[in-house]
């Protein structure tokens, strides 16, 4: 080829003309950036591997996983242990429950419903999860934030918490990831702790009788006269076990004894004994006799006994008496004579009371004289009521009894709470069959005990109607719950 011929044809071929040498280098040039692509695939390959290592190791990947829905809104692992952590806490009492092992290899006996205790505490988890959302979500709507209701629930909890996390030696994230299983940080605590908090602030003020009208209080009532109503009436108990009888194996001396849980011969008693109250005598005056048991009293449930149900029967008049056994929903102690009254609207208000349960008057004497030279409010009387009071049912509350009724307490305890005069900060001492008490009168409620039962009852057929569609389901995400 001429070189005028070859000179034509590499301006044919212009920028695209490669000699032998150029072309070599290409190919190296090529097979480097080729070696170089796959070395950068595989270390971002490595890299994400060692990330998602990290976020496996460190829960976040099992935390954030879908646990259950709830009328379709999916809720994370984190959000179900804190409510299953709750219901395993609150279930560890149990005499069939190993609480230092996984619920999910215990066998849950106490119905067929659920194979095992995680079976069961999954459910209660969810249920109450939805119960407190949906509540949330319907104050949320109502612009309901709860205010200091809120936040002093919520700040107190968190207290409570960090002395048991300092307590336990750890700090208040290592704790929170020790209760619930590793699977809730501390933030999906709060979130959830404020939640249930602003859900209970909302049912409270959905209950609270300045909520309703007269008109929804009294169409409440007129609907079930009888669970806002109070009896009066007199009993005379005779106990089955002032009757009972051992079973004894025959001896040389003696034959063999049948036991005998002594409630027939208590029936035949009480029988002999309404006669004399027929012909004219006292019940009260034949209580003595007959070693049996008198009162002169209230009551406020329709429910639970036979003279309950005799009680609240519209039949009645006043006057009317009878023969009845004395049995609790179904377990009899014996028989008892009954005397009816009246029955009235519950128009009484409650009251809140704090007290301190002494063995003796003199330790009696000298915590009222602590307090009457102190600062005489009724958090200095709490104090002194959880340090020193032996009724175990509210010492850890500062002695606190809220919504107490007539009848409720033991005759002298209730004679004082309910004495017409009483005021808020009112102190005493009260004798009874438990010791002595010394007394603080917190104050009475506002509002009738039939209003607060006709709320409450109306608030809590609000809170059934948020529920009444509800679909929940436990997802993938529960397998790495209590493993």
């Amino acid at each position: 080829m001429s070189a005028s011929r070859e000179k034509k044809n590499r301006q044919d071929l212009g920028a695209g003309y490669l000699s032998a040498k150029e072309q070599k280098a290409l190919e190296e040039q090529k097979a480097n950036r080729r070696t170089t692509v796959i070395f950068a695939v595989c270390s971002i390959a490595f890299v994400v591997a060692v990330i998602a290592m990290f976020l496996w190791n460190s829960g976040t990947i099992q935390r954030n996983a879908a646990a259950a829905s709830v009328n379709g809104t999916t809720y994370t692992v984190a959000d179900v242990a804190y409510y299953y952590y709750n219901a395993r806490a609150n279930a560890a009492n149990s005499a069939s429950l190993d609480a230092n092992s996984s619920m999910r290899a215990q066998e849950y006996t106490t119905s067929e419903e659920f194979d095992t205790w995680y079976d069961y505490l999954a459910d209660q988890a969810v249920d109450n999860l939805a119960h407190v959302e949906l509540v949330a979500q319907a104050a949320k709507a109502d612009g309901f934030d709860g205010g200091s209701e809120v936040n002093d629930r919520v700040n107190e909890t968190l207290d409570s918490l960090k002395s048991s996390a300092t307590a336990n030696g750890y700090d208040i994230n290592g704790y929170v990831k020790a209760v619930f299983g590793g699977l809730c940080t501390r933030a999906d605590f709060e979130r959830n702790l404020r939640n249930a908090a602003l859900a209970e602030a909302y049912t409270n003020a959905r209950s609270d009788v300045s909520g309703y009208s007269d008109a929804e209080l009294e169409a409440q009532y007129a609907a079930d006269p009888n669970t806002y109503s109070m009896v009066s009436y007199e009993s005379l108990v005779i106990p089955a076990s002032n009757y009972a009888i051992e079973a004894a194996e025959a001896t040389d001396t003696a034959p063999a004894v049948e036991a005998d849980d002594g409630t027939a011969a208590a029936k035949v008693v009480a029988e002999d004994t309404y006669a004399r109250y027929q012909a004219g005598e006292k019940l009260e005056a034949l209580a003595t006799e007959v070693n049996g048991t008198y009162s002169n009293t209230t009551t406020l449930s329709a429910t639970g006994s036979d003279m309950a149900t005799w009680l609240f029967d519209d039949a009645r008049k006043a006057g009317d008496s009878a023969v009845l056994d004395y049995s609790f929903y179904g377990y009899s102690m014996g028989s008892v004579i009954v005397v009816f009254h009246s029955k009235e609207r519950s128009d009484f208000r409650p009251i809140d009371v704090r007290h301190i349960l002494v063995e003796d008057e003199a330790k009696a004497n000298d915590l009222l004289s602590q307090f009457t030279a102190g600062a005489q409010t009724e958090d200095a009387f709490a104090a002194l009521a959880q340090d020193n009071s032996t009724d175990t049912g509210s010492s850890e509350n500062g002695g606190l009894y809220t919504g107490v009724v007539p009848g409720q307490m033991v005759q002298s305890f209730n004679d004082w709470c309910f004495d017409p005069a009483r005021q808020s900060g009112d102190t005493g001492i009260v004798a009874t069959d438990y010791g002595y008490h010394v007394m603080y009168f917190v104050g009475t409620h506002d509002h009738a005990y039939w209003q607060e039962l006709a709320a409450s009852k109306l608030a809590g057929d609000w809170a059934d109607s948020l529920t009444a569609n509800l679909d929940t389901q436990l997802l993938d995400g529960m397998k790495y719950i209590d493993r």
